[in-house]
């Protein structure tokens, strides 16, 4: 088991990778100071495949070298956090 540091930096890491490939790309780091993830629901103006996303948190995981424990709860915290919506928006 790995550090609860080292664990969210992996989800960070995970998180600015989504957002690089995201529609539109956006720098994570960048939204973070900017003050745009403390607003609610922000992440739905970003899209990224839920396919992508899961081969991201794996590659991401699998670079860590992470127990299957720690994979479960950065599955978990990427999936219930603040990930780029999966769905594609319809025009209202």
């Amino acid at each position: 088991m790995k550090s609860r540091e080292k664990l969210w930096g992996v989800c960070m890491d995970i998180y600015r990778q989504q957002y690089k490939e995201a529609e539109p790309s956006a720098d994570f780091n960048k939204l973070m100071k900017e003050g745009k993830t403390i607003k609610q629901n922000w992440f739905m103006n970003y899209y990224l495949d839920k396919k992508r996303q899961q081969e991201i948190i794996d590659d991401c995981c699998k670079k860590n070298k992470l127990d299957t424990w720690d994979e479960q709860m950065i599955n978990q915290t990427i999936w219930l956090g603040s990930s780029p919506t999966s769905e594609r928006l319809k025009d209202e």
